[in-house]
């Protein structure tokens, strides 16, 4: 006898973390010259990205860019939402405040409609940058 094995390809309510694990970091590369049609997370044609950058040492001023890659152009892309730029930034108010505090002042979490993106790659500019990303259909 067979059984249905659901996978999770395909219409997801709550957001999946593209790292594979639940609460896992996702790669940020340090160079922005995209190539390679393997670089980066799958999407699994889900309709939202869900994104959290946070500063690991609150030194304040670092940026992560999330691009995007389609099959049909074969083309890496900074993603952009409107009345914001295409660069996220995250800047602590001060030196006090930790990472692992609650005080969310030096995260911010942005979610981008990603209708027709096949791939995500997150490009940072230092180290010290914490990335989390997740899909969502819903």
């Amino acid at each position: 006898m067979s059984y249905l094995k659901h996978n999770s390809w395909g219409r997801t309510r709550c957001p999946k973390n593209l790292s594979g694990s639940q609460g896992g970091e996702v790669a940020v590369v340090l160079v922005s010259d995209l190539t390679d049609a393997t670089e980066g997370y799958a999407t699994q044609n889900q309709r939202y990205l869900h994104v959290l950058v946070t500063d690991k040492n609150v030194g304040g001023g670092l940026t992560v860019t999330v691009y995007g890659y389609s099959h049909a152009f074969q083309k890496w892309f900074p993603l952009t939402i409107p009345a914001k730029t295409d660069a996220i930034e995250v800047t602590a108010p001060n030196t006090s405040t930790a990472e692992g505090s609650q005080n969310a002042s030096h995260r911010e979490h942005i979610v981008w409609e990603i209708l027709g993106v096949d791939r995500v790659a997150f490009v940072g500019t230092a180290a010290d940058v914490r990335c989390y990303a997740a899909c969502s259909t819903f």
